[in-house]
């Protein structure tokens, strides 16, 4: 599974992509002999718009999942449901392509793998998961943010303008 936000499609909350394909057509195109890619946006599986209002994690991803966190958009609104229900769903593509990893878009509030922005809307990153990859994590996919995944398959960051 790959956030489709790093394949080029324009899902992220402001309607875009977080990754320049044509560009970086190189490295994709080969990841994409190597691995059956199945691109991932749970926030669009979850019911939420593109483009959307940007939200945050209250809490921890752990939280949410025992009913203690929240997940609101920076108007206010809770978000938590259309969050859950998008990891959910993953969950079960995960299941039925027998995904083993993951290489999910860093700091989001679905997708983050090492850190998520802390619920002020001030840009302040914490350390914890958005709460997909908490889910994925959980059932024991292996994380990988863009960057690591970078490492490993030997490429430059400059190569993909991540």
């Amino acid at each position: 599974m790959v956030s489709a936000c790093l394949l080029g499609v324009k899902c992220n909350y402001k309607g875009g992509c977080s990754y320049d394909l044509t560009k970086n057509s190189r490295f994709w195109l080969n990841l994409c002999d190597k691995y059956n890619i199945i691109p991932i946006c749970p926030e669009q599986l979850g019911g939420l718009p593109t483009p959307r209002i940007p939200s945050e994690l209250l809490g921890k991803a752990e939280d949410i999942a025992n009913g203690k966190g929240q997940v609101i958009n920076k108007e206010g609104k809770d978000v938590t449901q259309n969050f859950i229900k998008g990891a959910e769903e993953i969950l079960r593509l995960s299941k039925v392509y027998k995904v083993q990893f993951a290489v999910l878009k860093s700091k989001s509030p679905s997708c983050g793998t090492k850190t998520v922005y802390d619920g002020t809307f001030q840009g302040v990153l914490i350390d914890g998961l958005g709460y997909t990859a908490y889910s994925l994590k959980k059932s024991g996919i292996k994380l990988y943010d863009e960057s690591e995944f970078c490492v490993l398959e030997k490429c430059t960051l400059s190569e993909i303008q991540i």
